[in-house]
């Protein structure tokens, strides 16, 4: 196959995935883990899915999508807005949410991990109900592969 026939943008690869060598895979045109081979540079180590373990029917379990999907990074605008007395009560609520600590929250708010859609939805629902309506809810946006 030819580059230009996957659509695979590399700069969206955010986290290095494992490769699939199965060139037999009817799924390899949008697959992450044989795109991500396809267009690796020559290397000598690399974590890959073993081509020697065959695929019992046309579904592959370790198939993932070549899907773009819009990310947000940072609500620190949001926050903001939170009345006094109420931040520790939305921080709290957000890391349930997120299901992390302090210090991954502030990596979050800052904009150091991403946000996928689903959670920024989530997270419109917990600033409603601290009567903060900001649109768009975070500080900056950018399209990823869902890794």
């Amino acid at each position: 196959m030819k580059k230009r026939d996957f659509h695979f943008r590399e700069e969206l690869l955010n986290k290095q995935v494992s490769y699939c060598l199965q060139e037999q895979c009817t799924k390899k045109g949008k697959c992450l883990h044989y795109l991500a081979y396809q267009h690796s540079q020559p290397f000598m180590t690399a974590i890959f899915r073993d081509p020697r373990n065959p695929q019992k029917d046309e579904s592959c379990t370790d198939y993932l999508s070549n899907k773009v999907q819009r990310v947000g990074r940072g609500f620190r605008q949001a926050l903001s807005q939170v009345r006094r007395g109420q931040g520790n009560a939305v921080k709290q609520e957000i890391m349930i949410l997120l299901d992390c600590g302090r210090s991954q929250f502030y990596n979050y708010a800052n904009g150091l991990k991403a946000l996928t859609t689903t959670q920024e939805l989530k997270m419109k629902n917990i600033f409603a109900k601290y009567d903060v309506n900001l649109e768009p809810l975070c500080d900056t946006y950018e399209d990823s592969y869902c890794l």
